[in-house]
């Protein structure tokens, strides 16, 4: 798979699965939606619900029975922290700003609404959990409560993956 469609798979994966972040949102009144919204990091399509064998996965897959699942993706910018802050402001990398890992959006485009403040203003309950931004930022005004950072793993590497960085 060449690079550019692994990230292309990295950044689609990034708005629909669970490992390193998410964000949860609550319904505040019963007719509304409920909203999930799960990011994660380099997870590529090795999820059962994109056809992969070799990954047991029923529960997200369960999940993705009854939901959304993105099997094309679009990336704003090939470094993880733009993109990320791309798409919870909606705004390209050229008005965020942020080009690097360290960089937060708000230095630049101090009063834009991200999606997750968004669903807050709209009466919703938001969740942070996880890395959401880089540079050891968060966005106080996206979440309803404290961004919660819990310790998380990095032992999962494939034997493909061992044979690259050999």
């Amino acid at each position: 798979m060449s690079r550019v469609r692994a990230a292309v798979w990295r950044f689609a994966l990034l708005v629909a699965c669970v490992a390193v972040g998410v964000i949860q949102v609550r319904p505040a009144a019963a007719e509304r939606p409920n909203v999930l919204f799960i990011a994660v990091d380099d997870l590529r399509p090795e999820l059962g619900c994109y056809g992969a064998t070799h990954i047991h996965s029923p529960n997200i897959d369960r999940l993705a029975a009854s939901g959304t699942v993105f099997r094309r993706a679009y990336c704003q910018q090939a470094v993880c922290s733009p993109s990320r802050s791309s798409l919870m402001t909606g705004l390209r990398p050229d008005s965020t700003r942020v080009y690097d890992l360290e960089t937060h959006f708000r230095e630049h485009v101090p009063n834009v609404v991200t999606v997750a403040q968004h669903f807050k203003n709209s009466g919703y309950h938001t969740v942070s959990m996880g890395k959401i931004y880089h540079g050891g930022y968060d966005d106080q005004p996206s979440w309803s409560e404290p961004a919660r950072k819990p310790q998380g793993g990095s032992g999962y590497v494939t034997d493909e993956n061992r044979r690259i960085i050999a």
